[in-house]
């Protein structure tokens, strides 16, 4: 009898370290030194179309989302053309909840969708998360690739107290997520299947205006080399938005940031959805977006629009980056 109770008194480890495997070395994925959990699913009847339109309808479900001033969902960037979308959110994940204490963090992220002939790509990545700490007013920040990756988040094989809730959180949270996809394919997810990622080198690149000349007495810069005390200025200056080829322009527009988004980069602005550059400019059409302090005008981007996504009485426009010049 005393062997009974022994064994159950160590059935809770058993249980807990069985639980943990989905959890321990390999459960979060690495790319190219970037979190990418990514999963294939199968279509077999389905073109490349059809596919398309099943990943929005999904996506414009999943991600349509405000549940609190802090959580947020939405799909910012539709492609079908090129069979592409992209959607950017900020949910919680819960560690534990009590009636007297909840344990939370606030996840942001981004899931990029690959759609083709027979089968979709979904991928989660860019993931970011805020934690309230009770001796500081501010959250700390951690980035996945810092905080969840097997370096971070294990130690002799075994779970950190710490990290180790943020990646069973996260690990739990892609299982939801791709279990959600699935359920809209009708099948279960195929990881061993890939689909071929889009890339300039694979598909033939999106037919654009042709860009502007350089404006006289400013100099070209790479985006993702512009210096961070020049991006800190953009906030703070009057921001004017003009068409390459018309009249149109747009005073009201507030500026949201650079990016990155299905390997390209972007900058987002957000302007008033019923102002001229919002009911007029279609997708793949060039615009500018001028910068200036006292008056004169230091910092022009050159974009390409991609998409945009509605915020209440404002769009979000998300351009692709063709050329930036400082003065």
């Amino acid at each position: 009898m005393k062997y009974v109770f022994y064994l159950l008194a160590l059935l809770p480890f058993f249980l807990s370290a069985q639980e943990d495997k989905k959890y321990l070395e390999g459960a979060v994925p690495v790319e190219e030194g970037k979190v990418v959990f990514s999963r294939v699913f199968d279509a077999p009847s389905m073109n490349r179309q059809e596919v398309y339109e099943t990943a929005l309808q999904w996506a414009n479900g999943r991600f349509d989302k405000t549940e609190s001033e802090a959580e947020s969902a939405r799909v910012v960037f539709q492609n079908p053309s090129e069979g592409e979308i992209a959607a950017i959110g900020k949910e919680y994940i819960v560690f534990s909840s009590t009636f007297l204490s909840l344990d939370r963090a606030l996840m942001s992220y981004q899931v990029l969708i690959y759609c083709e002939d027979n089968a979709c790509q979904i991928k989660l990545t860019n993931i970011r998360y805020e934690y309230n700490v009770a001796y500081q007013r501010e959250p700390e920040k951690y980035i996945a690739e810092e905080w969840i990756t097997d370096k971070y988040a294990l130690r002799k094989g075994k779970l950190n107290r710490i990290t180790g809730k943020f990646r069973r959180g996260t690990v739990d949270f892609a299982d939801s997520l791709f279990a959600s996809a699935a359920q809209a394919f009708g099948e279960q997810p195929a990881p061993a299947k890939r689909v071929q990622t889009v890339t300039p080198d694979t598909v033939p690149a999106t037919k654009l205006l042709p860009a502007m000349k350089g404006p006289e007495g400013f100099t070209r810069m790479e985006a993702g080399n512009i210096p961070t005390t020049l991006q800190r200025l953009l906030p703070a200056s009057a921001l004017v938005i003009k068409m390459a080829d018309n009249n149109i322009s747009e005073k009201g527009a507030e500026w949201k940031g650079f990016g990155n988004l299905l390997g390209k980069q972007i900058a987002s602005v957000a302007v008033p959805a019923e102002g001229n550059f919002g009911k007029y400019v279609k997708t793949g059409e060039v615009y500018t977006l001028q910068f200036a302090s006292d008056g004169a005008v230091w910092m022009i981007i050159e974009c390409s629009k991609q998409g945009e996504t509605a915020e209440g009485d404002k769009l979000t426009v998300i351009g692709e980056v063709l050329n930036v010049w400082v003065k």
